[in-house]
């Protein structure tokens, strides 16, 4: 894989590492963490430059963050976005201080320097940049938003849409680590928990009971008559439908009386969840028919649909053509297809043209000893505002 062109080092790059330093060492793990606490200090870094920015607090713990740059010349509004959460560390000792942001060998190290506080505050400098220039220089609106608790669903990007508070936008970046690289799609995620409502009795008397494991089995033995199929897509590998929980019983002489399973779908763009989650309670509806001692309950956890941008579009080509100019060659540089998803389900609601880019490499997010390169962090601030340069003319 060809490395993208080192960047020169100067004063604002090294303000750049120093506020990502910053950024890694709050901890904003996703609804127990401090979000409020990085959302003032990229607040801060914007009033130093005269920028108005708003602060939308989801509770004590969790905000979204906007600022708007206006240009005063009629042109497209576009909107960088960041997530400001990450994963918890984790029980397994880290090499180097999980939230002490050490840079070694070009690297820096701790909980969201790759998911994704680097690409974040990469976007908020390109942003900054735009602050900047001179208003004749570029056309349209430049929106930045730094979004809540995308780690546990999109909560704060839902927020946004909810609340009204982004407008409807002609195309949107979105810094999520792609080893600076081009997605212009992912797949979507509809998470079921189903629920089996049973009887409980002494285990020595099963007959008096119901046992909820006995008949939720059915259910997760017939989960194949659940139609995943859909139009394959260029970008992305098949949809697939994976149990990940199970939890049943209290303790070994009671026969439960109540048992879950979770479902976790990675839906295309075609799938409907709609028609999915119906898919589901119907085969539940044809089992309890079957048995009139099963009883199921079903509750949908998360519900984020696959996003799709057309290659063709603007945004895309711009960005495909910057990336071959700061050194990738054609095939590191063409659109490419993601597995996770992003803030972009939600946001899309909103506008098509979606891109996903940022610095730090995808498998290194939410692993021990998580690090970001710094070369490419600086770089990805070069990168976006080349691509916004190129489009907002």
């Amino acid at each position: 894989m060809k490395a993208l062109d080192m960047p020169s080092c100067n004063a604002e790059s090294e303000e750049a590492v120093r506020l990502l330093q910053e950024a890694v060492r709050i901890n904003t793990v996703s609804k127990v963490g401090d979000e409020h606490s990085l959302a003032r200090l990229l607040a801060a870094r914007l009033e130093q430059d005269g920028i108005s920015y708003e602060i939308h607090a989801l509770d004590d713990q969790r905000a979204n963050l906007i600022a708007r740059l206006r240009s005063g010349r009629p042109g497209p509004c576009v909107v960088l976005s960041g997530h400001m959460d990450t994963v918890p560390v984790g029980s397994v000792p880290w090499r180097l201080g999980a939230l002490d942001a050490v840079i070694e060998d070009g690297n820096m190290y701790g909980r969201g320097t790759v998911d994704m506080k680097s690409g974040l505050l990469a976007l908020t400098y390109a942003f900054l940049r735009f602050a900047r220039r001179p208003a004749d220089s570029w056309s349209g609106e430049l929106i930045l938003a730094a979004t809540s608790t995308e780690e546990t669903g999109s909560e704060g990007a839902k927020a946004m849409v909810e609340q009204q508070l982004l407008p409807a936008f002609d195309a949107m970046i979105i810094g999520e680590p792609t080893d600076c690289r081009l997605v212009v799609a992912h797949k979507g995620a509809l998470w079921t928990r189903v629920c089996s409502c049973g009887k409980a009795s002494h285990s020595s008397m099963p007959d008096r009971g119901i046992n909820a494991i006995d008949k939720l089995f059915p259910f997760y033995q017939r989960l194949s008559e659940v139609d995943m199929e859909s139009r394959p897509h260029e970008l992305l590998s098949p949809s697939t439908l994976s149990v990940t929980l199970i939890n049943g019983g209290k303790q070994a002489n009671v026969i439960p009386d109540r048992c879950e399973l979770t479902i976790d779908m990675r839906t295309l763009p075609d799938q409907s969840h709609a028609g999915l989650t119906g898919q589901m309670k119907a085969l539940g509806e044809r089992i309890m028919a079957e048995d009139d001692t099963t009883a199921l309950e079903f509750e949908t956890l998360l519900d984020v649909p696959a996003v799709s941008t057309d290659p063709q579009a603007s945004i895309v080509s711009i960005a495909n053509k910057v990336l071959i100019e700061q050194g990738l060659d054609q095939t590191e540089a063409k659109p490419r297809g993601a597995q996770y998803f992003t803030d972009a389900s939600v946001l899309q609601a909103l506008g098509k043209n979606i891109i996903v880019l940022g610095p730090g490499k995808p498998g290194l997010a939410h692993q021990v000893n998580e690090h970001v390169s710094i070369a490419d962090y600086i770089a990805s601030i070069d990168i976006y505002e080349k691509i916004l340069d190129d489009y907002m003319k």
